[in-house]
């Protein structure tokens, strides 16, 4: 290769990496939220879904909430149903996109009464005791 040659490619390089220097930060703070992004689950939330298996509307948590009253499902990726539907008392599966802590659902408010835990990363459908029944959630230990 000429010495030439090698200057053109190494100019054609370091202006490939420049416009992706100039162009990769200025767009991500310039774009808008993604609607995926408030309807899909997401690295460190718990997501509580109104049906079993991950089904109909759903509420990222995160942090550990005390008292589920007052809050309410949102339409997902999985469907609406559910929407606007308070988040107390009215779920019926979790998914635990927290990869580090562990997930506790439970029956009463202030992390008291039965419970059910869901692995860190984990997920599945709620026992009998707290189908419909949850009134609280906790990352780790509360």
């Amino acid at each position: 290769m000429t010495t030439l040659r090698r200057m053109a490619a190494a100019a054609a390089v370091l202006a490939a990496g420049a416009s992706v220097l100039a162009v990769g930060p200025a767009s991500a703070k310039a774009a808008p939220a993604s609607a995926a992004a408030t309807t899909t689950c997401s690295s460190g939330y718990a997501c509580i879904y109104y049906h079993p298996n991950y089904g109909g509307a759903f509420f990222r948590q995160f942090p550990s909430i005390p008292n589920y009253s007052g809050y309410t499902f949102t339409a997902s990726a999985n469907g609406s149903d559910g929407a606007g539907q308070g988040v107390r008392n009215n779920a019926a599966s979790v998914d635990n996109w927290d990869f580090v802590n562990s997930f506790t659902v439970y029956y009463h408010p202030n992390y008291t009464g039965a419970s059910q835990t869901f692995a860190a990363g984990g997920g599945g459908n709620f026992n009998t005791t707290l189908r419909n029944e949850n009134a609280s959630g906790c990352f780790g230990s509360c």
